[in-house]
């Protein structure tokens, strides 16, 4: 955790902002630090009547509502961290099961990974058999967005960050300090190589369970004024009007309410901030229920509305569309010979 970013974004107790309460965390004494920042320690809540803990473990504060919940899913994660040699991975892998959650992550971070940075490695990888996916397509979106959009003078939240390449793209274009939150610690990590160890590391997946690690120094304009933390979409750790712009790409799809993300985007953007929302209406019951689905832009435009109507009623204010929703395109790639392709939404607005 970067002090800059400690500072600048001051996170609140997501356990009292449950209770409509914006309680500051401090940091205990006792933390371990170096040049980058802090890698190890605890943030604790400044409220007398609550004190909740949050660890930063490899430099990432892990600051959601219910903490123990988080950790009993993703302990076991939380402990993967070195990279083995290909042959014991893909040994390892076999053994497992292609259904394994150790075979389902390599999965997410390899497409995730080529997408962010695969311009960075073996020249993009083109020329692959089938590939069909040339990296890039959430930088594609990100651009398009930034376009569409006031340049924001104050931190950046990047909501649902994955790998990171965003945040380091936002960086980049605003000159300022951008935060990067994700719930999914193992894409998290990547990011966190880049800025923690200056590496560039991930698996690449060719076919079945064959992957191999690409790994590479990186030096990426902007990188300095990056920070990553795991937080929670619905339940932004951050006081109301706090942030500059927020950015939410793939993400509404991703998540059990739609709408409380859309609050919690217009409650913590100050007045004037851009938001922009990027999404292939992919949904999936695992992550949201089906009474929570939005049947496309329409559909959105709609729940953007009621959304506003409720935020301005509580005083929040609320995000005003720019103009019409664009369709942008979206390739993923998943091995050698397949890809998946999307037409996403995307939304962009201004907070009166």
């Amino acid at each position: 955790m970067r002090q800059a970013h400690f500072e600048a974004f001051q996170p609140v107790c997501p356990a009292c902002l449950r209770r409509g309460l914006e309680a500051p965390l401090r940091l205990d004494a006792g933390a371990q630090e170096d040049a980058r920042g802090i890698h190890a320690g605890v943030l604790r809540c400044t409220a007398p009547d609550c004190s909740q803990a949050y660890p930063i473990l490899d430099g990432a504060p892990i600051l959601v509502p219910d903490l123990p919940a988080w950790l009993a899913s993703n302990g076991h994660l939380l402990l993967q961290r070195h990279a083995l040699p290909d042959p014991v991975e893909d040994l390892i892998a076999a053994a497992l099961g292609p259904d394994a959650a150790y075979n389902v992550i390599r999965h997410q971070q390899a497409s995730y990974a080529h997408d962010h940075y695969g311009d960075l490695t073996s020249s993009g990888d083109q020329g692959e058999p089938g590939l069909g996916a040339a990296p890039g397509a959430v930088r594609r979106c990100l651009a398009t967005a930034l376009a569409r959009l006031p340049a924001p003078h104050g931190p950046v939240l990047d909501i649902g960050c994955a790998v990171g390449r965003t945040s380091f793209d936002l960086a980049a274009a605003t000159g300022g300090l951008v935060l990067g939150i994700d719930l999914n610690w193992p894409l998290l990590t990547i990011g966190r190589g880049v800025i923690d160890q200056g590496e560039l590391s991930y698996p690449h997946r060719r076919l079945g369970l064959h992957f191999e690690r690409r790994r590479q120094s990186v030096a990426l304009p902007g990188a300095e004024r990056v920070d990553f933390w795991v937080a929670d979409a619905l339940a932004l750790p951050f006081r109301g009007a706090s942030m500059a712009m927020g950015m939410a790409m793939n993400v509404l799809d991703c998540v059990s309410d739609p709408a409380r993300l859309l609050w919690e985007m217009t409650r913590v953007l100050a007045a004037g901030g851009g938001a922009a929302v990027v999404t292939p209406f992919d949904w999936a019951s695992h992550a949201t229920p089906p009474g929570a689905w939005i049947d496309g832009p329409v559909a959105l435009a709609a729940l953007l509305a009621q959304v506003n109507t409720g935020t301005e009623r509580s005083g929040l204010g609320a995000l005003l569309p720019t103009g019409p929703g664009v369709e942008v395109d979206w390739q993923v790639r998943l091995h050698d010979r397949a890809s998946m392709q999307y037409a996403a939404h995307m939304l962009t607005a201004v907070h009166s």
